[in-house]
């Protein structure tokens, strides 16, 4: 059952916070730094004994897209679903909640390859789970990305356009042969999926909302790094069979996910106080997102996504 704290804010002082919530205010409490978040600040408190992970939201991330109200809702789902961390206190006056901290590991390589299952098994879940109001409309995202770089004084890319004319593309070839949408994860990097023996665990919901299934699974393809051969199998999973419809129009939103995490970069540099490079971080993106749609095989994409979903 989840405890709603009357905890409106979350100041310097973060035990002394904690200590708000009823139940804690006499505990034993123990703090330590999460490494690895880049928006936000990342925690791990033990209170009287039991470990909990707490997120202090990073400044101005209403304009990286982040509904928290969305958030606290399918966090809520996944610990219910068994694919994310349960949930024992919420904090909405905050926007964050206090999760029950879960022992694992973070995988790349052959090592997550050989999970691919369990991994497909925990987002079909999510994608299964019913609709939520929220939606992470990919083509509106990256047009929202760029108008607010614009009003932070951040220039945009010299690409932007070429990329935003291929985006308006992409998104005319899906509507020729729409797919229901789900609700998507969105950001499916290494950090946010933590494995231990029993499970594989989907962390961070700040931007999930409803959206292609193909954004996911062309997100964990690209930002993993999978091999042709991982990515049939990621769709086999999935899908079941697999036709040239289903591999391009995985191809294409890795050209989206590319696009959109360097277009959240250049959101970043006008916000972000983090030590991270974040012009950097938007030159790989964007240059990645060029190359896939200079390759040989874009155009028979475009042709081959073209196409009707089987009945």
């Amino acid at each position: 059952m989840v405890f709603h704290s009357p905890v409106t804010s979350i100041g310097d002082d973060i035990e002394a916070n904690l200590r708000l919530v009823p139940v804690w205010a006499e505990a034993h409490i123990d703090l330590r730094s999460l490494e690895g978040g880049i928006t936000n600040r990342n925690y791990v408190a033990t209170i009287d004994g039991s470990k909990f992970v707490l997120r202090i939201p990073g400044e101005r991330t209403d304009l990286l897209g982040i509904d928290r109200r969305s958030e606290a809702e399918v966090l809520l789902r996944a610990g219910t679903l068994g694919i994310g961390p349960e949930v024992v206190v919420e904090l909405p006056g905050v926007g964050t909640q206090i999760l029950k901290f879960v022992e694992g590991r973070h995988l790349v390589g052959d090592e997550f390859v050989d999970r691919l299952p369990e991994v497909v098994d925990a987002i079909a879940s999510l994608h299964r789970s019913g609709d939520i109001s929220a939606t992470f409309a990919i083509h509106r995202v990256l047009e929202r990305h760029a108008a607010d770089a614009e009003a932070l004084g951040v220039p945009l890319p010299y690409e932007y356009s070429s990329l935003h004319r291929e985006s308006l593309r992409i998104e005319g070839v899906f509507s020729l042969g729409p797919d229901p949408l789900v609700l998507c994860h969105n950001d499916l990097l290494p950090g946010n999926l933590l494995f231990n023996n029993e499970r594989v665990w989907l962390l961070d919901y700040e931007y999930a909302g409803m959206n292609t299934a193909y954004f996911d699974l062309a997100n964990l393809s690209i930002n993993f790094g999978l091999s042709a051969q991982a990515e049939e199998q990621l769709l086999q999973l999935y899908f079941g069979e697999v036709a040239s419809r289903e591999r391009a129009r995985l191809s294409l939103m890795k050209v989206m996910s590319e696009f959109r995490e360097g277009m959240w970069g250049v959101v970043q540099q006008g916000i972000s106080s983090l030590e991270t490079d974040f012009v950097e971080y938007t030159r790989n993106r964007l240059d990645s997102a060029t190359r896939l749609i200079d390759s040989n095989e874009y155009e028979s994409w475009i042709v081959a996504a073209s196409s009707n979903p089987r009945a």
